[in-house]
C-alpha cells in the first residue's frame, strides 16, 4: 500500500499573529470597547522589520465576511508587512460579529442571539471603526491615521462619516479598494434573487442571527485540510464567499488552504440585508425599518441617506474591471459624489480583476498596494 503525503505550506494551522511573527514582524492583540458593549479585537503591527522614519499610523478595514486575517494570508505581499517596512504603525481592524469579534460586556452570541446580532455595517461605521480609530489614536498618540478599507471597510467608513462629525478631522488619507455603497450592473442573479426576497415588507422584522451557522463546513477541520488536494483547491477558493464567480483567479493556489482556514467570518445577516436594501432602491441610506419603525428611530418616515459629500480627506478610489459587486459604474457614482479636490479613482489595470482580488491575487501588490503607499507618502507632511 502506497501512501500519498501532501507537502503543507508552511502558514497553513498557523493564527493571525502567528502568520505575522513567521514574517518578521513583532504582533499585538487589542482589545477595544464600544460604547454599546462590544469588545473586539485589533491586531498591531508596531513597526517594520527594519525600523524607519517618519512613524504614522494606518487602520485596515476588512469587507463583509472577511476578519483582520485576510489582511496578511496573502504572505509577504500583503499591504500590512508592506506599510510596516516603510514606517507605519499598522493596526488591523476587526467589526462585531466576526471571528474576532464574538464578545460582549452582557451578551453572549449565542444565548443571547437574537440582541446579539442585531446589527448591520450601521453600527460598524456609527461604533466600532470611531472605538478603534479613538484607542489608536490614544495609544499612539497621533492626530490622525490612515485608513484602508476593503468593500464593507470602505461602507463603514463612509457611515462615520455620515453620522459621526466628530470623527472626520482624524482620517487623514483614505485608500478605497471596491468601495461597497451602490450596486449599479450587479450580474450576480443570486445576489439579485437574494435582494428581492429580503427587501420584502415581511423580511424587514425578522430576527437576525450569525452567518455563516455553525455547519460542518465551517467547524470542521475535515473540510479544511481537504483544501490542500490540488484538485479541490480552486473548488474551496470559489467556496469561500458566496457569490464567488467560477473562474480562474489570478491568485497562487497554494494559498487556497491558508485562506479556507481563515475565510469566511462570521457577521450578522442583517448586514447583507442592509446591502440588499440598497440593491432594490439604489440609494445609500440607513436601514430600512419600514415608516413606522423609521419615524420611531429618525423621527422621519424615510430612512436617511448618508452623506457622501462630508468626506474631504485626500481620497484614492479603486476598482476592478470584473468586479461582481462593486462594479465600475457602482464605484464612478461613489467617486462622484465624494466632492474633495484632493481625489484618485484608478482601474486596476488587469483585466477582470474582480472583488477579491484586492485581497489575494498573485499580482495585487504591484496593482494596489504599491500605489496606496505612494499616496500615503504624498501626504507625510501633512499633521
Amino acid at each position: 500500500m502506497v501512501t500519498v503525503t501532501l507537502a503543507k505550506h508552511p502558514d497553513e494551522n498557523l493564527s493571525i499573529t502567528q502568520l505575522i511573527r513567521r514574517r518578521g514582524y513583532a504582533a499585538e492583540t487589542h482589545i477595544v470597547t464600544t460604547t454599546d458593549g462590544y469588545m473586539l479585537k485589533t491586531f498591531r503591527i508596531p513597526q517594520g522589520r527594519n525600523a524607519t522614519s517618519p512613524k504614522k499610523v494606518a487602520l485596515l478595514a476588512h469587507g463583509l465576511a472577511s476578519s483582520a486575517d485576510d489582511w496578511v494570508t496573502l504572505g509577504q505581499d500583503a499591504l500590512p508587512y508592506s506599510l510596516a517596512d516603510n514606517g507605519f504603525d499598522v493596526w488591523l481592524f476587526n467589526a462585531r460579529g466576526t471571528r474576532h469579534g464574538r464578545s460582549h460586556q452582557t451578551m453572549d452570541p449565542d444565548q443571547d442571539a437574537s440582541k446579539f446580532w442585531n446589527f448591520s455595517w450601521d453600527e460598524i461605521g456609527v461604533y466600532d471603526v470611531p472605538a478603534n480609530i479613538e484607542y489608536i489614536l490614544e495609544k499612539t498618540g497621533a492626530a490622525k491615521l490612515y485608513y484602508v478599507g476593503h468593500s464593507q471597510g470602505c461602507t463603514a467608513l463612509f457611515v462615520m462619516m455620515s453620522q459621526r462629525p466628530d470623527m472626520r478631522e482624524k482620517v487623514l488619507v483614505a485608500s478605497l479598494l471596491a468601495p461597497a455603497a451602490y450596486f449599479e450592473d450587479v450580474k450576480d442573479t443570486m445576489l439579485l434573487k437574494m435582494a428581492s426576497l429580503l427587501y420584502s415588507p415581511y423580511a424587514r422584522n425578522v430576527i437576525f442571527y450569525e452567518f455563516p451557522p455553525k455547519t460542518i463546513f465551517y467547524t470542521n477541520d475535515l473540510a479544511k485540510e481537504l483544501c490542500s488536494f490540488p484538485g479541490l483547491s480552486l473548488f474551496c477558493y470559489n467556496a469561500i464567499y458566496f457569490g464567488v464567480q467560477l473562474k480562474d483567479h489570478p491568485i497562487d493556489q497554494s494559498l487556497v488552504p491558508i485562506i479556507a482556514q481563515h475565510a469566511p467570518s462570521t457577521f450578522s445577516t442583517k448586514q447583507i440585508h442592509h446591502y440588499t436594501q440598497i440593491m432594490e432602491t439604489g440609494e445609500f441610506k440607513r436601514f430600512d425599518y419600514g415608516s413606522k419603525g423609521n419615524s420611531k428611530r429618525y423621527g422621519t418616515r424615510k430612512a436617511p441617506k448618508y452623506n457622501l459629500s462630508v468626506i474631504t480627506m485626500p481620497t484614492v478610489i479603486f476598482y476592478g474591471t470584473g468586479d461582481y459587486l462593486a462594479s465600475p459604474k457602482s464605484v464612478k457614482r461613489v467617486a462622484a459624489e465624494i466632492t474633495n479636490s484632493e481625489k484618485t479613482v484608478i482601474e486596476v489595470p488587469y483585466a477582470g480583476f474582480d472583488h477579491i482580488d484586492f485581497l489575494w491575487a498573485r499580482n495585487v501588490k504591484q496593482l494596489v498596494y504599491d500605489k496606496t503607499l505612494e499616496v500615503f507618502k504624498r501626504n507625510f507632511g501633512k499633521p
